[in-house]
């Protein structure tokens, strides 16, 4: 399995999967792109297929409508789109994120390329406000994230995310949620859109506000020992009424790791917090940045970094958070 991380560099303090080159100082979206390897463009290029009944000289036929989405440094084709498709660079997307959050509001602490480039993103500290938030003796600080894709996985989007200092998890981090604040689609200029971004960017306390009080809740709940099964079928989505026997086994091995981490996870010897639902959602969100997959040998922290963020690992931690809300 190809890694998953193509080009990366953090600032600060080092990532909970340990990928890319430390970087003692990025002030600038500009000096970030260069840090991370990222400063290449994309391009759309008309698409021809092969005319093997044609009996005139040109053997290729245009396909109509239809353009490849191609890195201009070594030819890598992304993606088939349509004629109306504007790439968003990554030069104009991280102009457009240092637009948005400036110099004062936010310190970029990571950035990178996945899968080849397709998918780019910018990791902000938001200093908007108070920077961290306070969970029974933890603190969480608050973040930022910015993300692209050049083979049309998702568009340029931001959203809100936390992470947890005594581990550098990240708590949630799923775009199909109401984290999301900004969503712009490839046809257009997205500098001319700077304007609403910034006032969405206002809704910085609001979003954490909520979160917060989310999190205190599960903080305060006891998670019931009876209660821990059906909570882990929810988050690996396995029906209620399956037999433990039909389980799959390395599902199963994480079901029973879960409780231990619980109890012996990063973090876990905070007596305050031992025993409770934000302890279980924390044991859950370790297991998945951590150690998803290392039943399998093609799993690499890469691949780890890029479910725990956009993939099934992401949509894992929502299910989990909205069950222990819910039930």
């Amino acid at each position: 399995m190809a890694h998953e991380v193509e080009s990366m560099a953090y600032f600060g303090e080092t990532p909970w999967h340990r990928l890319g080159t430390k970087l003692e100082n990025v002030a600038t979206a500009e000096q970030a792109i260069a840090a991370a390897g990222l400063n290449w463009e994309v391009e759309t290029r008309p698409v021809y297929i092969s005319n093997l009944n044609s009996d005139e000289k040109s053997r290729f036929e245009r396909i109509p409508d239809r353009m490849a989405v191609r890195r201009k440094t070594d030819g890598k084709v992304y993606q088939l789109v349509s004629e109306k498709y504007v790439p968003a660079q990554n030069k104009e997307a991280f102009a457009f994120f240092d637009s948005v959050v400036g110099s004062e509001d936010a310190k970029y602490h990571t950035a990178g390329s996945l899968r080849d480039g397709a998918v780019i993103w910018m990791l902000a500290q938001m200093n908007h406000g108070n920077g961290s938030i306070g969970i029974k003796g933890e603190e969480i600080q608050k973040y930022l994230i910015l993300t692209n894709s050049h083979n049309g996985e998702f568009a340029l989007q931001m959203y809100f995310t936390p992470i947890r200092v005594v581990c550098m998890n990240t708590l949630s981090a799923s775009m199909n949620s109401k984290a999301t604040t900004f969503y712009s689609r490839h046809i257009g200029n997205i500098q001319g859109r700077v304007e609403i971004a910034k006032e969405i960017l206002g809704l910085t306390n609001q979003f954490f506000g909520k979160w917060e009080e989310q999190a205190k809740f599960l903080a305060e709940k006891t998670m019931k020992l009876e209660d821990m099964p059906e909570f882990l079928r929810n988050a690996f989505m396995i029906e209620s009424n399956k037999p433990i026997e039909e389980i799959w086994k390395p599902t199963m091995l994480a079901m029973q790791r879960i409780p231990l981490l619980m109890e012996f996870g990063k973090g876990m010897d905070n007596q305050y917090i031992r025993g409770t639902r934000w302890a279980a959602y924390n044991a859950l969100v370790e297991w998945v940045d951590y150690e998803k997959g290392n039943n399998r040998e093609s799993t690499t922290a890469e691949s780890r970094l890029y479910g725990a963020w956009f993939g099934s690992g992401a949509d894992m931690k929502r299910r989990a958070w909205n069950w222990l809300l819910k039930n």
